[in-house]
């Protein structure tokens, strides 16, 4: 992680919320003045050639408390939080009152892990993350705690093995020997499905937020009672009380798509001649009826309430596709969300990919993925009042977040990432840019 210090122009490395690897940060209302709380999303390890840190990490450590030896920690954990206290150094000592980092919390923090009773009785019935999706319907439940796990950075720039990611692979502290677990995609010793995009809950007295999965899933975590606990923690609470709700599990979602007349497809013989947007070709002779791969997401908090984009990241041959939700909402009542089509991009076997259209010109050598990523609610930014002022000033964020929630999902502009990686010749390649793309602006007719 890094953390910008945009008035002086300084780019600080974060060592606070581990040195893992992350897909997207976020912030949190923490509820209280003196802390700062993120939302962690990602990889728990993601680098090449991993052998020599897992084999020194064994060498050094010894074998995990189980027995067991350490395994690659590459997405073996849980859903994840960092709190940090502002205005303290790494050892919690008073930081000078002009220190980026810890005037930011920073410095000094803790970080938690999502655990709940993995007993065969237990809300999840036994299930790791990932394979308790697979059967779930919207407002499915589980109960659990945000646990601070051992490990907390002191300052010091050490190697991988040495640092939190690890923890997830140990008893949960404070349970140790109990069927409280941490709620790893695959457990222990497997890793999971990827969690790439997170998204704040930006509503007023949460301090909450949504998380997505590769596998196809995603649902919402609420940190309960976190004022209340703060003030009764000497520095960091040990736990914290929070629920999780499922907003769509790794199911069919054909019948819950309404493409609004488009998402039509090249049919073509290695997709089974496959027509719309319903499913998805991931590769040859591959449909899946799921989500597949979710990469970004954003949750858009407007007047009716909140939405969900969604865009896929999976190497679909006829197009990736990206969608927006229908209010979020997670009663346990058997009623699916909605998800209304907003576009597709790219896929080796779309006609215009194939044909070489391409922006610059000559920049398309041959069909290839598209991926849609990143997406920015324009809405409280562009908000005027009447006199046509703008709502907002510069640099309010706090103000940016209020001013969305009175905007119609209809009269939003967002705008929206889209990497074209087959783009990648003519003036792409003569500059050694990375890929073509496009920066768009959508706005919702749901």
């Amino acid at each position: 992680m890094h953390a910008i210090d945009l008035r002086r122009r300084v780019d600080y490395a974060v060592g606070s919320v581990t040195v893992s690897g992350f897909e997207k940060i976020v912030e949190l209302n923490p509820q209280h003045e003196d802390y700062v709380v993120l939302s962690l999303s990602g990889y728990n390890g993601a680098y090449n050639n991993p052998e020599g840190e897992i084999d020194a990490r064994n060498a050094e450590y010894g074998p995990r408390p189980d027995g067991s030896d350490w395994v690659n920690p590459e997405n073996v954990c849980p859903a994840r939080i960092y709190i940090g206290m502002k205005g303290k150094m790494e050892d919690g000592s008073d930081a000078p009152k002009s220190d980026f980092l810890a005037r930011n919390g920073l410095r000094y923090g803790k970080v938690y892990g999502y655990a709940v009773d993995m007993d065969a009785a237990g809300p999840t019935e036994g299930l790791w993350r990932d394979v308790f999706h697979k059967s779930r319907g919207n407002g499915a439940e589980v109960p659990g705690k945000f646990v601070a796990i051992d490990w907390q950075w002191d300052g010091t720039v050490k190697n991988f093995r040495h640092d939190g990611a690890w923890d997830f692979q140990t008893d949960v502290p404070g349970y140790e020997g109990t069927t409280t677990k941490w709620w790893n995609g695959a457990g222990y010793n497997d890793d999971g499905s990827k969690t790439e995009h997170n998204s704040p809950d930006t509503r007023p007295g949460n301090t909450a937020f949504i998380q997505g999965s590769t596998a196809g899933y995603f649902g919402h975590y609420y940190i309960n009672d976190i004022t209340e606990a703060l003030n009764a923690a000497g520095d960091f609470p040990a736990e914290l009380d929070a629920s999780y709700f499922v907003y769509q599990g790794e199911n069919d979602i054909t019948g819950q798509i309404d493409l609004m007349g488009n998402g039509l497809y090249n049919k073509v013989t290695e997709c089974f001649n496959l027509d719309d947007a319903h499913k998805n070709c991931d590769s040859d002779f591959s449909i899946k009826n799921t989500f597949e791969d979710i990469d970004g997401l954003e949750v858009i908090a407007a007047k009716e309430g909140l939405f969900a984009v969604i865009q896929e990241d999976s190497g679909n041959d006829l197009g990736e596709r990206m969608f927006i939700s229908s209010v979020l909402e997670h009663k346990d009542d058997n009623k699916e969300l909605k998800y209304y089509f907003m576009a597709q991009s790219g896929g080796k076997y779309n006609t215009r990919m194939a044909e070489g259209v391409g922006i610059p010109a000559t920049s398309n050598p041959e069909g290839g993925a598209h991926e849609f990523s990143g997406i920015i609610d324009l809405s409280g930014m562009l908000a005027k009042a009447k006199s046509g002022e703008f709502l907002i000033n510069a640099k309010d964020g706090a103000a940016k977040r209020m001013a969305e929630f009175d905007v119609s999902i209809n009269d939003k502009l967002i705008a929206l990432g889209l990497q074209a990686h087959n783009m990648k010749s003519g003036p792409v390649g003569s500059l050694k840019a990375d890929r073509g793309g496009q920066v768009l602006v959508y706005k919702p007719d749901i």
